[in-house]
């Protein structure tokens, strides 16, 4: 069959984690034809800390409960070195546990009974812009689309195949899935934490799943760190030694989008793949839900017109995600590069500050509101 001859789709997903699959969910809702392409076999471990902050969960349908191992109500900051440790109780969950290969299966089942087409082990090899359409070429044959959306994560072969340039900062970081014996284990299963001071510009933390701990570590920093021996320093302080099993991740977070406008010649970038993970917390579950979302309804309400569409996405993206993440980025600086100012403020007002990031995760708080008004940030050192 010639590409004359092949089916036109609305729009093809590449890439099914929670930015694909919500913009393969939403345009499926929307009445739109929608290829979602994977090139794992589903579900598949996805590397991640697979903390969902209550501001993503939000976004979710009910039936992630089913995928939710733990929910905690209260997660700990501490800052070592400076002997402050402050605590954020809510009374709905703050974040909720979750392996990311239960999470993401659901959430491409659940586009799949909207409507969405899903083929997994379906790796994209080649990609050919037209003036009407794009055509991808995968193992499991040749599709054409009006719209392709690249959800395909921060090393995206998608932007890379059509011109993008790089991300512009990305942070490493490593994660450890720890099996330990139940005493040692329920030491550290009532709550989330994050550590200060065992990393450069960066943080450590321990997210306590149904039968193991996520232990990971990452750092801002732009330069070469040993990030497993800090990691191995971090497990000894909380005197985790003795394991039962464990398996070693490495990826990368990225913390800027890219410099170009996000859409353009009938490709969308969405979640990672665009950069839009929060650059405080250096989380992107709610950013890629997001943008899944604002790329299915640029597509929905601009098409055919590819240039229409990209106009409305990044629209959209400068509305609700953008000009976040750029209210982020200044005060990223103050948390990981001014560490000294920073342990000053928490040891002045660490409840306020803290309080501040609860409902930041919590999707009550905005950076950007923060910044635009400088009384609401004086008030959180007290100075108004």
């Amino acid at each position: 069959m010639n590409s004359a001859q092949l089916t036109i789709y609305d729009a093809a997903v590449v890439g099914a984690g929670p930015a694909g699959s919500a913009a393969a969910a939403e345009l499926a809702r929307r009445g739109c034809s929608v290829l979602l392409l994977e090139k794992a076999g589903l579900p598949r471990y996805k590397t991640c800390g697979g903390g969902i902050l209550h501001r993503a969960y939000q976004m979710l349908t009910p039936s992630a409960t089913s995928v939710v191992e733990t929910s905690f109500r209260s997660v700990e900051l501490h800052f070592h070195g400076e002997n402050l440790h402050f605590i954020a109780t809510r009374d709905e969950p703050l974040v909720r546990m979750t392996m990311r290969a239960d999470l993401d299966h659901l959430l491409a089942t659940e586009a799949q009974q909207l409507g969405a087409r899903l083929l997994d082990n379906c790796a994209v090899t080649q990609i050919v812009t037209q003036p009407e359409a794009v055509e991808l070429t995968t193992g499991r044959g040749t599709f054409r689309a009006r719209f392709v959306i690249a959800a395909d994560g921060a090393q995206s072969p998608i932007a890379k195949a059509c011109g993008w340039s790089p991300l512009p900062h990305l942070a490493p970081a490593i994660e450890w899935e720890l099996h330990l014996p139940p005493a040692e284990f329920a030491r550290f299963n009532s709550t989330a934490r994050f550590d200060f001071g065992f990393i450069e510009a960066g943080y450590a933390w321990v997210f306590p799943k149904g039968n193991h701990l996520s232990v990971g570590i990452l750092t801002t920093q732009r330069s070469s760190v040993n990030l497993a021996a800090r990691l191995e320093v971090y497990l000894h302080h909380l005197g985790i030694r003795g394991w039962e099993h464990v398996e070693k991740h490495g990826y990368v977070i990225p913390l800027e989008p890219r410099r170009e406008p996000l859409a353009r010649d009938r490709i969308i970038l969405v979640g990672d793949a665009a950069g839009l993970a929060d650059p405080i917390i250096a989380e992107g579950i709610s950013h890629a839900l997001w943008s899944g979302r604002l790329a299915a309804v640029a597509i929905a309400t601009g098409r055919p017109d590819s240039t229409r569409v990209a106009q409305i996405y990044q629209e959209l993206l400068e509305t609700h995600i953008l000009a976040e993440l750029r209210a982020a980025r200044r005060l990223a600086r103050f948390v990981y590069h001014y560490p000294r100012l920073r342990h000053w403020a928490f040891r002045w007002q660490g409840p306020r500050l803290t309080a501040f990031a609860a409902g930041i995760i919590m999707g009550e708080r905005s950076y950007r509101t923060a910044l635009k008004n400088p009384r609401s940030y004086l008030k959180l050192l007290g100075w108004s």
